[in-house]
């Protein structure tokens, strides 16, 4: 079985793609499980990361500076290295897949060219993911505003369109909240089931960093962007929240 893993940056990608490399299911080729998370072993199968950043026109890591394509194309050749990747895998492994954040963004092409798959959405609340992105120094705080419009924007449209692909899903789906996921063994049994199989453990509670930000600036950053294109993160996160406690949309 193939597995892709969709959610925002820094919002649990990397423990899943860990949990599943650790229990069988091949995540990348080269991962040295040596190297943490902080070190900078983000559990990435580098080639489909190169391509999406290749399909998405980017050659940086900066996320909140790359915005949703309003329209998704694969070059010929693009389309190409899409399927050698898939075939390859398949062909190397009966259980293998992918994380990327910006799959969020680049998933349909993907769904059109792989085989039979499963999705696995994590996401995270704004307040918990923002002390990542924002400036805490004095020389540059005064960039926070901006950073925090861009942040907002980027974590809405990313989990804007993992809500849309599960809306027309016709495949199996698990959506998970990376706090509880972290802090319960519910999320973790969850995981358990929809894979069919025992689970290698890899959460590490002092990597889980819980500084949630609630400050004024995010709310009204969100309410702002409310008004302009009438989505709002905490209706965003209360679909997510319902799917992650076995509702539907």
């Amino acid at each position: 079985m193939i597995y892709v893993i969709l959610g925002m940056h820094k919002s649990g990608t990397t423990l899943l793609s860990q949990i599943l490399h650790h229990s069988g299911i091949n995540m990348g080729e080269a991962i040295d499980a040596n190297v943490s998370y902080d070190r900078g072993n983000q559990y990435e199968r580098q080639s489909t990361l190169t391509l999406n950043m290749d399909i998405l026109h980017t050659n940086s890591d900066n996320i909140i500076d790359l915005p949703a394509p309003e329209a998704l194309t694969l070059t010929a050749a693009q389309r190409v290295r899409m399927q050698e990747i898939i075939a390859r895998n398949n062909s190397r492994y009966e259980d293998w897949g992918f994380k990327d954040p910006r799959t969020s963004l680049t998933f349909p092409l993907w769904a059109a060219e792989l085989p039979a798959h499963k999705l696995i959405v994590i996401y995270r609340e704004p307040a918990e993911i923002w002390p990542r992105f924002r400036y805490n120094g004095l020389r540059l705080f005064y960039t926070n505003p901006w950073r925090a419009w861009k942040f907002i924007n980027r974590w809405c449209e990313h989990n804007m369109n993992i809500l849309s692909y599960l809306r027309r899903a016709k495949i199996d789906y698990l959506v998970l909240n990376y706090q509880k996921l972290m802090t319960t063994d519910t999320g973790f049994k969850r995981l358990e089931a929809f894979t069919g199989r025992k689970l290698v453990d890899r959460r590490r509670k002092d990597l889980y960093r819980t500084h949630a930000d609630n400050s004024w600036l995010l709310k009204i950053v969100s309410a702002c962007i409310a008004r302009r294109s009438q989505y709002h993160p905490d209706k965003i996160e209360a679909e997510l929240y319902a799917l992650a406690e076995g509702g539907g949309l």
